[in-house]
């Protein structure tokens, strides 16, 4: 049984056949996917195909590491903090260059929707990137992470660095009601090179792992920080 929705498969049938709240129950643990996939009919790649055989995370993930061991002797050697935030700035935008290089560029509006409301907000993202309102593409987790009751949902972008496009995306989502300005929280984007790279809050580059923020984003900033 596939994971993802058909090419021509009926979005209600693909949303009746596979309802993110009941899978752990209803799946044997050894036969449940970790994701249910949906990717945008009308664009050209999906983040599905990025996460399997689409890009090169081997070549990135070298010359992403080459990147970090040079940021780190330069930091080392530099005393004014001041130039190790430009050292900063340097490395989060080549990181930047290297992953639409090869391919890796994809990131993420992550969602924590509680299992009692899983299946509303996963139809409410599903209708929106069928439509090609949204990303390129969403995922939505089978089961709660680490003893956490509440599922993932990640809507995709094609590229990171396109601020303009992951502000497009977190709009359209603000339109279907799935996330307001004034969350307490808000919502967070990550990207993928960052994992590749091992780049998690509190790395020693002073990188921030959530690359933008729905209220900073929302309030006027790109809320972003190449900083802690």
């Amino acid at each position: 049984m596939s994971a993802t929705k058909l090419p021509h498969e009926p979005l209600a049938h693909f949303l009746q056949r596979l309802p993110p709240a009941s899978a752990p129950y209803t799946t044997p643990r050894h036969l449940l996917p970790r994701w249910y996939w949906i990717a945008n009919p009308h664009a050209t790649d999906s983040p599905q195909a990025a996460d399997s055989t689409g890009g090169d995370v081997a070549a990135f993930a070298s010359a992403g590491a080459a990147l970090l061991a040079e940021f780190r002797q330069a930091a080392a050697l530099q005393s004014n903090v001041g130039r190790v935030d430009g050292f900063r700035e340097v490395l989060a935008r080549e990181i930047g260059v290297l992953a639409k290089r090869y391919g890796v560029a994809v990131g993420k509006w992550m969602l924590f929707p509680r299992e009692s409301e899983v299946n509303e907000v996963w139809r409410a993202v599903c209708e929106g990137v069928d439509a090609g309102r949204l990303g390129v593409g969403a995922k939505v987790s089978t089961s709660g992470l680490e003893g956490d009751p509440a599922r993932l949902i990640c809507v995709y972008t094609r590229d990171f660095t396109d601020v303009a496009d992951v502000r497009r995306v977190l709009d359209a989502l603000v339109a279907l009601g799935l996330v307001r300005a004034d969350m307490p929280q808000g919502i967070m984007y990550k990207c993928d090179a960052y994992t590749h790279l091992g780049i998690y809050e509190g790395n020693e580059y002073g990188l921030r792992a959530s690359m933008y923020g729905s209220r900073e984003m929302l309030a006027g900033g790109w809320g972003g920080g190449l900083g802690k």
